[in-house]
């Protein structure tokens, strides 16, 4: 008589690897960590974005920006047009505290993908760099400013970004002197800010300085509105948090305690942070010109006074006791709808 285990569903397994609970769980929203699972499980294939949000019912917009989450935590890395985990042991600090609401980031659609551009080959690069003396000349500034020299494919990214996205000598340079000024000029994000920089038609020395001037302000503007909040990020702010920030602080100037209210009846409304919802709330207190706690708590007691009058079907009044309020449902429309 033989024996043997049934394992059933356990007889195929694939890893997960332990910074996505030890590290990540708190921050990683549903649609991150699905698309993770799903990379890992089909990892070795070339998987198109299309192709991943169909299998997990998602928008592409869900499942790019889930791709750029893991790989801006250093999980996954792009290998030619192949994504792969990366290599090597990742040591970042826990992001948030134990006291503080789970959070669950859905930036906007960000300009990197999946797939990658493709890069000039070795022999145009060579013949480019004998042809153009800026472009050399602008290489052995980068080398010098990294401190470090260019691997091939280093060159041929800076390469790509010139030719392929039409971007001038002197805005990648300043764009690379701003990277540097933040702690990020390594080349996976001088080639994504590089290749944004081009979609919003960045294309002379002038619009990389206002930018430049503008990223400054919106990262300082995250800078107080993560502290304010208690949000720690792993790396570098994502380009929602940055816009959103922005948007708050700087456009429509609210004051740090409106925000915080903004946040707080958020959390108790959805049960976690969401950046979406919070911006859904300063935006019709930005429309109804409402920039105080005085002025808000004042239009919502004149909203539940006219709901207290409201007539019944048959013309009568309805009474104190009888009338009913939800705040949240209060949120929910006088706030949200147009």
């Amino acid at each position: 008589m033989s024996y043997q285990i049934n394992l059933g569903c356990w007889n195929e397994i694939f890893a997960v690897p332990a910074a996505v609970v030890d590290q990540h769980i708190k921050i990683a929203s549903e649609a991150q960590l699905k698309v993770l699972l799903y990379l890992l499980r089909h990892s070795g294939k070339s998987l198109e974005t299309s192709d991943i949000a169909k299998a997990l019912n998602l928008s592409d917009q869900e499942a790019e920006n889930a791709v750029e989450f893991w790989a801006e935590r250093g999980l996954l890395t792009s290998v030619g047009d192949s994504l792969t985990p990366a290599q090597g042991e990742q040591k970042v600090s826990v992001p948030v505290a134990e006291s503080q609401p789970a959070i669950s980031e859905k930036p906007k659609k960000p300009h990197t993908t999946v797939s990658r551009a493709q890069r000039p080959d070795p022999m145009f690069v060579s013949k480019l760099l004998k042809e153009d003396v800026y472009l050399a000349s602008l290489l052995e500034n980068i080398q010098s400013d990294l401190n470090k020299p260019l691997s091939p494919g280093d060159t041929a990214t800076i390469v790509m970004l010139y030719d392929t996205f039409g971007l001038p000598c002197e805005v990648i340079a300043l764009l690379i002197e701003y990277l540097k000024s933040i702690g990020c000029a390594n080349m996976r994000s001088i080639e994504k800010y590089g290749i944004r920089w081009a979609d919003d038609g960045i294309k002379t020395a002038a619009d990389a300085e206002r930018e430049i001037d503008r990223m400054t302000h919106s990262r300082e503007a995250w800078g107080s509105v993560s502290s304010l909040l208690g949000i720690r990020n792993i790396g570098n702010p994502t380009k929602s948090q940055l816009d959103h920030a922005n948007r708050w602080v700087n456009e429509w100037g609210f004051s740090d305690e409106m925000i915080v209210e903004a946040y707080e009846r958020c959390v108790n409304t959805k049960g976690e942070y969401n950046i979406r919802y919070i911006n859904a709330i300063l935006q019709k207190w930005n429309n109804k010109g409402i920039k105080s706690l005085d002025t808000l708590k004042e239009e919502e007691s004149a909203a539940k006074n006219k709901q207290k009058k409201k007539t019944s079907p048959k013309g009568s009044v309805f009474s104190t006791e009888n009338a009913s309020f939800d705040v949240s449902e209060y949120e929910e429309s006088s706030l949200f709808d147009d």
